[in-house]
């Protein structure tokens, strides 16, 4: 879990090695940008080598403190990820994991206190930062604001915008960036044994995101949910409002499902506006779909895709702040309908 394992994000982890080796790490980091970049893997990556005792230009992976980290056994280096169920301190039983509460700051604040129990500094790792309650924030905001010594702060979020700017202003700001497809295939056939004609697909399909390649490639019912989103989003073209309904109860049962579809959503919709731009089919993100890709290109104005490309943005901040699933898929997918199909 070392900087060498982070994929292709040279920039970012230049920024933080130089700011440790120069001895001047800030006090709380931002990485931000899209799932499945690598962010979480960037900042136990950090962690390593803010404890490593035999760090140069990375961690050594193989000394106690590197191997604990890499493990989640380290006793100063504490992540609360909601999405992977782990915690600062157990949450209440009714609590349902749509935001993070202010207890788990207020276990930080605490923790944070005292020094470090057996490495040269303590980090926190708040992934998802963006689902901070804001109680939580304000915890959070107190810390920030008069950091412990020898303590980091490491959040991870998708934007800065979804984060309070009073907690934004006190942190450095860390950009992922998308991945390319050659070094998306190539972790994926190196790093994970992936064949290399199906992790060149993978790549192709996986829009710069390393996570989401891997999760299709272990997981073969996440490509089987892709092909069927897919397949719906034609058939909503031309479906009744009865079919639109019926697909927005299915899809809903499934929560965990809606940030990948609203993204395949966004990245189709993108696909027909580059055709009709471009008929360049190597700039395409669903290349196996070219034949689709052509037809609906040929047939939805560039009014229309402007229109669904609202829906979606539309759908994903509904997500955000907690739409019941049915619902936002509902008006999702009634604001799908094209002018010459009847309400």
């Amino acid at each position: 879990m070392a900087f060498r394992d982070v994929v292709d994000q040279h920039h970012a982890v230049r920024l933080l090695r130089t700011a440790v080796r120069t001895g001047r790490p800030s006090h709380a980091y931002l990485l931000v940008g899209p799932v499945g970049v690598g962010r979480r893997t960037l900042a136990l990556a950090f962690a390593q080598y803010l404890n490593c005792p035999q760090a140069d230009r990375d961690a050594c992976g193989v000394c106690r403190d590197c191997v604990r980290i890499a493990q989640g056994q380290h006793p100063d280096v504490r992540v609360l990820d909601m999405a992977a169920d782990r915690w600062f301190i157990p949450p209440p039983r009714e609590h349902r994991g749509r935001e993070i509460p202010i207890d788990q700051v207020r276990a930080l604040r605490q923790d944070a206190a005292y020094p470090p129990y057996e490495g040269r500094v303590k980090v926190y790792i708040i992934a998802d930062a963006e689902l901070l309650s804001p109680g939580a924030a304000n915890s959070l905001l107190k810390v920030l604001e008069e950091p412990p010594p020898d303590v980091v702060i490491v959040l991870i979020a998708e934007s800065t915008v979804s984060l309070p700017p009073t907690v934004l202003s006190r942190c450095q700001v860390v950009r992922c960036a998308l991945l390319s497809a050659s070094e998306v295939e190539r972790a994926l056939v190196e790093r994970y044994g992936v064949p290399a004609e199906r992790a060149r697909f993978l790549a192709a399909i996986s829009a710069g995101r390393l996570g989401r390649a891997l999760a299709w490639a272990q997981d073969e019912s996440r490509l089987a949910a892709r092909r069927r989103f897919l397949d719906l989003l034609g058939e909503l073209e031309t479906a009744t409002d009865t079919q639109r309904l019926d697909a927005a109860e299915a899809l809903a049962r499934d929560r965990d499902l809606l940030p990948d579809l609203l993204e395949l959503a966004a990245f189709w919709y993108r696909d027909l506006l580059v055709w009709q731009e471009t008929q360049d089919p190597t700039l395409l993100v669903n290349r196996d779909r070219e034949a689709e890709i052509r037809r609906w290109a040929a047939i939805l104005t560039p009014e229309d895709l402007h229109r669904r490309f609202d829906a979606v943005e539309h759908a994903k901040d509904s997500l955000a702040r907690n739409v019941q699933p049915r619902l936002l898929l509902e008006r999702f997918f009634y604001q799908l309908r094209s002018p010459a199909v009847p309400a």
